[in-house]
């Protein structure tokens, strides 16, 4: 009798505040783009976002806290939401903090933090994007601190800041 091999199959999370839902929103509306295009039996990606989503809000938000089984890749996109009401460096902390959570208490394999991105001028206060720019570099010191964490500095050519030298550091 034959036995089959055993599929392997990856599982991804990816959290965050408004863009991720309007990400999860323009995948939804093309059957071409589902599973972000790719091969359902090697990678299942689900989403778990939140329009306006803070840390402070997420604390009491099951969704983002609870997984029935972990994935084996969380990619995270916030921090921009709290910057607008808090100081920069609690943000940092914020983000690594929940990072650590994912990892540790989660067991997650693999968390990776997506840089946070500059907004329209109109859209947040006054020096907003240099605070984003700040909190992006504190965020790449932090890279020794952490294992299994990446901090990933994205393309301009998705809307934020580069820091210079840098595309993929781990924490």
């Amino acid at each position: 009798m034959a036995t089959t091999p055993e599929v392997n199959i990856r599982t991804v999370c990816i959290i965050g505040h408004s863009y991720i839902r309007r990400l999860k929103e323009f995948i939804d509306a093309s059957d071409l783009r589902t599973n972000l295009n790719l091969d359902f039996n090697s990678i299942k990606v689900d989403f778990r976002s939140r329009g306006g989503l803070t840390f402070k809000r997420l604390a009491h938000c099951p969704e983002f806290l609870q997984f029935t089984t972990p994935p084996d890749v969380c990619f995270i996109q916030m921090g921009s939401n709290d910057l607008c009401q808090n100081d920069l460096r609690k943000v940092c902390t914020d983000i690594i903090s929940y990072v650590q959570y994912l990892r540790d208490g989660v067991c997650i394999r693999t968390v990776i933090e997506g840089q946070l991105l500059r907004r329209q001028p109109r859209a947040s206060r006054h020096n907003f994007n240099e605070d984003i720019v700040k909190v992006n570099s504190l965020l790449k010191e932090k890279n020794g601190q952490l294992r299994r964490c990446i901090f990933l500095a994205t393309p301009r050519i998705l809307g934020g800041p580069v820091l210079p030298g840098t595309r993929w550091s781990s924490y």
